[in-house]
């Protein structure tokens, strides 16, 4: 609540030249802080300092004395966890330029800092999350990396898989089914995941606390971010099923408490346009919306050069040619093949049902219609095979019989509920519903006679409901418990055209899925400075699998079952479920108020479940098991107003590891493979190094040293237990980095020119286990830099470059077939915020 001081008070000030007006904000008294000696549980994002001003007051009940002139068009920090109003003031307003000064026992007045505006101010608090209760990041008692919404924007992420050059740590492996089913993997865990979407991810993508249960949701767009979080590790307390890996969380925008918004255009190399837009705020009193689209188109940077060679070819069986094959036909020549056509939109409403109760409700979609990215191939001169058709040293251009494109289509919405039961009691139900029809087309091996091409038509949807009640204002015990069910349905039918089998026959699957979870997390404080968390979960998972197997031979030459040692057209009905236990015990100690260092041991489970790729044995329709893994984690959190420091050391050792790898008859698929590890180091800092009336320089810098072994595997070929023990796990390069610089300079009249300067570095990894030379990517390193010029009427100018130093590199090795990642690209925009 904000009110004006008295007249009397109000002519003194204006007499003494001081202000124009003053503004005080008071709230309501706060029992936490009569319990905690003038410390006060607060939970504020950074917003304008006329909306922060007013809620601080409110939360840590003090009165507030300043000039609305003085703190307008300014913004506040964001303030979280436990602390007393001189310190949440100080967070609050660092880098605005002001100051509070103390005038009574609970009263302060706002002023300009003029003494210290050419000193080194503080750098921004960053809060999470992590532990579904909001609290600083430094605070936060495990890894978490942080992408705040407008920086995202800046640095081109859209997608979860552009996190991959952005954060150290991550990799995306494209598996054995290209672009279109990536798996994510956090410090070398998941590079072995399935690709189909049945699978289950070692990294839970959640999307404003709604858990995706398929990798098929790994292409949802992510727009108008608040901010990404990753947690990197097992996650075997607080979250759903499958984090032996860790969790990656997108939290979107909502409407905020005043009329703003944003539109941005851009346009960049290979014909490459973007379009966003936002805005949200307050309806009434009670009710507030907000909008937000994106579309993207073209940017395609591949050459088709067609069928080459192999136009009109047929294939032979002992020398005769086989006439009633379709020959081979030539597209011709396609440039910029690649191109996207996307547009997604989100609705967001926020209402307040009651004084202690918010519902806030989000519906979604997206829309795609891009080409599917396509392999290139290695120089002719380097591979005889038939299957070349030509291929040149260009990495930009390749062969095929066809251009196809996607259909790709994601929808649903979610619902959280938020409501008070009384102090320090809060109630949080998150409920969500979501689908996707998919139809994808693709070969394996860029050529246009390629082992097999591929036509895959999936159909998926899920619900889900999460309750919880939690004491969490930072007291000396805080504690959540909660519920978790999700169900999800997958349908998919891959039809094959395969010239290995000389026929053409279809894989039909569906799987059905449930899991329920009870999970519960004590943080207990038996001294001011050591918090002792101990969490459990308790999971279990049911899943029901049915499919055929289907030889169409269509051409009456079929070899379908002498090539994968198997008999056409059997069905399967199978079942899984198991449970499990999970938790973790953490130890946090502040050594001094800036310092903090903790120690950690958990567990993490990860269902079992059915194989999705091409089925052609009974042997490969049978459950495989679940995988555990034991965690090791020990930190070290470092704060001051300059300087953030995160140092992490870890280690996890898998029992029962899943992996796509090479089966009894040769083809690729599910199974428990052995035993496996992944130890570690990282480091993150944040400087501000600089910051003055004219400039502010900000170094911002994270690394990820990565160990992984497979220590056991089991195979009953003897060759590839041998060459596989001891290599590393797919998806973990040994090391991964990045590095921004970050400059603003203040112009006169309200101009500034900003500019960020980014190294990324992804290291040597494999793209799968069995890995040859032709499965291991080369280590990369990419420059990006990006200029801004904001006006003082909101509108902001920029241009950038990525990959600016024109690197060739790998993303993903499939023998001779690569995909090859951008050339350097260009672009420039304009923005208009109000």
């Amino acid at each position: 609540m904000t009110s004006f001081t008295s007249r009397a008070l109000r002519r003194n000030l204006l007499a003494c030249g001081a202000v124009a007006a003053l503004g005080l904000a008071s709230g309501l008294a706060s029992p936490a802080l009569a319990q905690t000696g003038g410390v006060a549980a607060l939970s504020l994002q950074s917003q304008p300092l006329e909306l922060a001003l007013p809620a601080l007051a409110r939360q840590a009940d003090v009165q507030l004395l300043y000039a609305p002139a003085l703190v307008r068009g300014k913004r506040g920090a964001a303030v979280a966890g436990a602390r007393t109003p001189a310190e949440a003031l100080g967070r609050l307003l660092a880098g605005t330029g002001l100051k509070a000064v103390a005038t009574g026992e609970r009263t302060f007045t706002i002023t300009a800092a003029a003494e210290e505006r050419a000193e080194i101010s503080q750098l921004e608090e960053v809060v999470v999350t992590a532990q579904k209760r909001s609290a600083a990041i430094q605070d936060v008692p495990m890894a978490v990396a942080v992408v705040e919404g407008a920086d995202a924007s800046r640095r081109g992420i859209t997608s979860v898989t552009d996190l991959v050059d952005e954060v150290a740590g991550l990799s995306v492996n494209y598996a054995f089914g290209g672009t279109n089913y990536g798996l994510i993997s956090i410090r070398g865990i998941g590079g072995a995941d399935d690709y189909k979407p049945n699978g289950n991810p070692s990294v839970a993508l959640h999307v404003d606390g709604v858990y995706q249960t398929s990798n098929a949701y790994l292409g949802m767009p992510l727009f108008d971010l608040d901010r990404v979080e990753v947690l990197k590790g097992p996650q075997g307390t607080l979250y759903g099923r499958n984090t032996t890996a860790g969790v990656i969380n997108a939290i979107t925008r909502g409407p905020g408490k005043e009329l703003e918004g944003s539109a941005r255009v851009e346009y960049g190399s290979y014909d490459y346009t973007e379009f966003e837009a936002s805005a949200g705020g307050p309806v009434s009193d009670n009710l507030g919306v907000r909008i937000a689209v994106l579309a993207q188109n073209g940017g395609g940077f591949m050459t088709g050069a067609g069928a080459g060679t192999l136009a009109g070819y047929q294939p032979s069986v002992r020398g005769v040619v086989q006439t009633q094959v379709p020959a081979l036909t030539d597209p011709g020549r396609r440039e910029g093949f690649g191109d996207k056509d996307l547009f997604a939109a989100r609705a967001t409403i926020d209402l307040a049902l009651a004084p202690e109760t918010d519902l806030t409700v989000k519906l979604f979609g997206s829309r795609d219609r891009g080409d599917t990215r396509q392999y290139d191939r290695i120089a002719r001169s380097k591979d005889a095979t038939i299957a070349n058709a030509g291929e040149n040293a260009d990495p930009y251009e390749f062969y095929s019989t066809g251009y196809p494109t996607q259909s790709i289509d994601i929808y649903g919405g979610s619902a959280t509920l938020a409501h008070r039961v009384k102090e320090n009691l809060n109630f949080t139900a998150v409920g969500g519903w979501q689908g996707s029809t998919r139809s994808i087309q693709g070969n394996g091996d860029g050529s246009p006679y390629p082992a097999s091409y591929f036509d895959a038509d999936e159909k998926l949807s899920q619900a889900s409901l999460e309750l919880r009640l939690a004491d969490d204002t930072g007291g000396k015990v805080d504690w959540i418990a909660g519920a978790f069910y999700v169900t999800d349905e997958v349908q998919f039918d891959t039809n094959w055209i395969s010239y290995t089998a000389l026929t053409v026959y279809d894989n039909l699957h569906k799987q059905q899925r449930s899991s329920l979870a009870l999970f519960g997390q004590v943080d207990y404080r038996p001294i001011e400075r050591l918090q002792i968390s101990a969490g459990l979960r308790y999971t279990r998972d049911d899943a029901d699998y049915k499919g055929k197997n289907v030889d169409r031979n269509p051409w009456g030459i079929s070899t379908f079952t002498t090539t994968f040692a198997t008999t056409a057209n059997f069905a399967w009905d199978e079942t899984f479920n198991d449970d499990n236990v999970s938790g973790r015990l953490t130890a946090k100690y502040d050594v001094t108020d800036d310092l903090n260092v903790f120690v950690s041991a958990g567990t993490g489970y990860r269902g079992g479940g059915f194989d999705g790729t091409s089925i052609f044995t009974v042997a490969e329709t049978k459950p495989f098991a679940s995988e555990t893994v034991k965690a090791y984690e020990a930190g070290l959190r470092w704060t001051t107003g300059r300087v953030r420091l995160s140092l992490d050391a870890f280690r996890y050792r898998f029992s029962e590891l899943q992996a796509t790898t090479r089966l009894a008859n040769d083809t690729n698929g599910r199974a428990n493979v052995g035993k496996a590890s992944s130890e570690g180091v990282e480091v993150g800092l944040n400087v501000q190094v600089l910051r003055s009336e004219r400039q502010s320089l900000q170094l911002d810098a994270n690394a990820t040293w990565l160990d992984t072994e497979v220590l056991s595997f089991s195979s009953n070929r003897v060759a590839d237990v041998l060459a596989t023990v001891g290599d590393p796990l797919p998806g973990a390069p040994d090391v991964s980095a990045t590095l921004a610089l970050n400059h603003v300079l203040f112009l006169e009249g309200g101009w500034n020119l900003r500019s960020r300067l980014g190294v990324t570095h992804h290291g040597e990894e494999s793209n799968r286990l069995n890995a040859l030379p032709g499965n291991t990517a080369q280590p990369y390193t990419l420059v990006n830099l990006r200029m801004e010029l904001a006006t003082p009427s909101n509108w902001t100018l920029y241009a950038y470059g990525k990959n600016i130093t024109d690197e060739v590199y790998f993303p993903e090795l499939n023998g001779a077939a690569r995909l090859v990642g951008a050339p350097a690209t260009w672009g420039v925009g304009a923005r208009f915020d109000f």
